[in-house]
C-alpha cells in the first residue's frame, strides 16, 4: 500500500536522542565507581519516586510483574497466611496480570470490566468477600478505578479487611481525586517498561507502599531473603545502579513529557472528531 507509514508504538530511540549526554554521562559515573548494585542510585531513585507518589517506602525490582508477585505473596503473609486462595483481578488485562496470580501460588478469580473505560467493574465482583485474599486491580490509559466506591463494596461484604493492590503500570502521573496513582491500595506497583511513560532501557518495576512489614518482606523476596537474614527464601530481582541513574535523569523531564503525551492526545481527539469515537478523559 503506497503513501502509508508506520507509526511506531513507542520512541525510546527518539527520546535517547534529546538526553543521550546525560545518559552516557551518569553511566560512565556509575561504571567509573565500580559499584553497579545496590549502591546510592537505587536508593535514590526509591526515595525520589516514594516522594513523588506519597509513599513511606518504595523498593525497585526487577519488573512489574516481580512487583505484582512480591506484593501478593507479602500482603497475604501479612494478613490471612495461606488462609485464602483466590485473587480478584479484572477480566481484561495483559496476561501477567493473570501469570502472577498463578505463581504466587493463588487461584484467579476474573471480575467483568466496564465496556467503556476497561477497568474492574465494581458492581459484577462475583464471589463472596471472605474467599478473597487480595483485590488486584489494574489501571489502563491514564484512568483509575473508583478507589471510593472499592473501599465502600469491601467495608459493606467483608468483616476482615481485605488488601488492595493496585497495578498503576499506566498510570503513573495520574491523579484520584487529588491522590496520585501509586498512593491508592495498600501495595501499589510499577513499570518502568520501554512502552510506559517512565521507561527503562530494558525492564523495570517498583513496590510502593507505606506498611513497614510489607516493605521488609518485599526487600527480603527481591534479594534472596537478606533483608532480614535470611529467615524466609527470597530470588534475585534487583534494578542496576545504571539503570536507576538513568531513571533519575528521566524523572526529571517526567512532567514536560507528559504535558507534551497530553497536547498530542488533545490534538489526535479534535481531529478525528466526528470519524472514529474517543473517550476525551
Amino acid at each position: 500500500m503506497t503513501g502509508t507509514k508506520k507509526i511506531p508504538f513507542f520512541g525510546v530511540d527518539r527520546q535517547y536522542t534529546n538526553i543521550r549526554e546525560e545518559i552516557l554521562d551518569t553511566i560512565d559515573l556509575v561504571y567509573s565507581s565500580g559499584q553497579v548494585l545496590d549502591g546510592t542510585y537505587t536508593k535514590n531513585f526509591e526515595r525520589t519516586v516514594a516522594k513523588m507518589t506519597e509513599r513511606r517506602y518504595a523498593c525497585a525490582v526487577g519488573s512489574c510483574t516481580q512487583a505484582l508477585i512480591f506484593s501478593l505473596r507479602a500482603v497475604d503473609n501479612e494478613y490471612f497466611r495461606g488462609q485464602r486462595n483466590k485473587v480478584l483481578i479484572p477480566a481484561q488485562s495483559f496476561v501477567a496480570t493473570l501469570n502472577t496470580v498463578i505463581e504466587a501460588g493463588f487461584d484467579p478469580v476474573f471480575c467483568d470490566v466496564d465496556a467503556q473505560t476497561g477497568l474492574i467493574d465494581i458492581n459484577k465482583i462475583p464471589v463472596q468477600a471472605n474467599e478473597i485474599a487480595a483485590i488486584m486491580y489494574v489501571n489502563l490509559f491514564g484512568n483509575i478505578v473508583d478507589q471510593e466506591r472499592l473501599i465502600s463494596w469491601m467495608e459493606v461484604f467483608s468483616e476482615e479487611k481485605i488488601p488492595v493492590i493496585e497495578d498503576a503500570a499506566q498510570s503513573l502521573g495520574a491523579y484520584y481525586r487529588g491522590v496520585p496513582s501509586g498512593k491508592l491500595g495498600d501495595v501499589s506497583c510499577l513499570s518502568f517498561d520501554p512502552t510506559k511513560n517512565l521507561n527503562n532501557y530494558g525492564s523495570g518495576g517498583m513496590i510502593l507502599t507505606d506498611d513497614p512489614s510489607i516493605w521488609e518482606l518485599v526487600n527480603d523476596y527481591r534479594d534472596n531473603g537478606k533483608f532480614n537474614e535470611h529467615i524466609q527464601s527470597g530470588t534475585n530481582s534487583k534494578m542496576s545502579e545504571a539503570d536507576c541513574a538513568q531513571m533519575l535523569i528521566k524523572l526529571k523531564y517526567f512532567d514536560s513529557w507528559q504535558q507534551r503525551r497530553k497536547d498530542i492526545a488533545e490534538y489526535y481527539t479534535e481531529e478525528l472528531d466526528g470519524w472514529v469515537g474517543i473517550r476525551s478523559e
